[in-house]
């Protein structure tokens, strides 16, 4: 029977054995995956447990730029202890550096890099499981909060802060990623705040409202006003900011552009939490 090359992917994801084993390991069992992982097994290729049904909730993210951009990948392990360990640091940083050539096309190197973890869960013992990534082009400004290595931890913020005309920004871009780090918002502005998100959370209230009893037309006013304070919660330029709560970060823009001599704006920004 033809083996094919989805066969020997699936094998070494199950495995974690090199390619060629995996290749002859399927030969010899008729492309009977099963019967090939067996094989390995008594081969001493490959371990009794198949790694890649293990959950993998640690690992690390990573933000690597280039002249062209910046991008941030989350690359997954199953325990903090491999996550510490200087071989997964240096594959963190390879498949990312491969997702940063490619730019805005990551699926193009979806192969190499699927390759790359698979060689890998053989050598380090654990299930590897790549996550998600972004690119970001342009002028970014980026945080990563518990570092375990140089722009590597377990939260990541990229954000796209401009000004025109064009004044420093790095310091302050440095302050609002941390700030977006401690406060995750959901959102840039209430525009682009998820409805269902929005209705979910004014339903909430609405029955909270009425359960004390009070009439529809103070419940509609003090929906309005619990709703600002929703707002000021998970909207970032309606929030405090967290190094000076006696202003939002929209009169913090304002601030640091002199009150209009320069205009400063977010246009993006982009939060990952490890495992979220």
């Amino acid at each position: 029977m033809t083996v094919t090359a989805k066969q020997v992917q699936d094998l070494r994801k199950m495995s974690g054995a090199g390619m060629m084993d995996c290749k002859a390991a399927l030969s010899e069992n008729n492309a009977d995956i099963d019967l090939a992982f067996q094989w390995l097994r008594e081969k001493g290729i490959a371990k009794a447990q198949k790694k890649s049904t293990r959950d993998a909730n640690e690992g690390l993210i990573s933000i690597m730029s280039n002249e062209t951009g910046t991008v941030m990948v989350e690359i997954n392990s199953e325990t903090d202890f491999v996550s510490r360990n200087k071989d997964f640091h240096a594959l963190v940083k390879k498949i990312t550096k491969i997702i940063l050539d490619a730019e805005d096309n990551a699926e193009s190197v979806k192969d190499e890099v699927s390759s790359i973890i698979n060689d890998a869960i053989g050598v380090i013992g654990e299930n590897i499981v790549f996550k998600r990534s972004n690119f970001i082009k342009g002028q970014t400004y980026s945080y990563i909060h518990n570092s375990l290595g140089d722009n590597l931890g377990k939260i990541g913020v990229l954000l796209e802060l401009k000004s025109d005309p064009a004044i420093d920004l790095n310091n302050i871009g440095k302050n609002i990623c941390m700030h977006i780090a401690a406060t995750s918002p959901k959102s840039l502005d209430e525009n682009s705040l998820n409805t269902d998100i929005i209705e979910i959370e004014k339903n909430i209230i609405k029955e909270q409202l009425k359960e004390s009893g009070k009439p529809d037309d103070i419940v509609e006013k003090m929906l309005d006003g619990k709703m600002k304070k929703f707002f000021e919660e998970v909207v970032l330029l309606n929030q405090k900011y967290v190094i000076d709560p006696s202003m939002t970060i929209t009169q913090l823009l304002n601030d640091v552009g002199n009150n209009g001599a320069s205009k400063v704006s977010i246009n993006s920004f982009l939060r990952y939490e490890l495992g979220q």
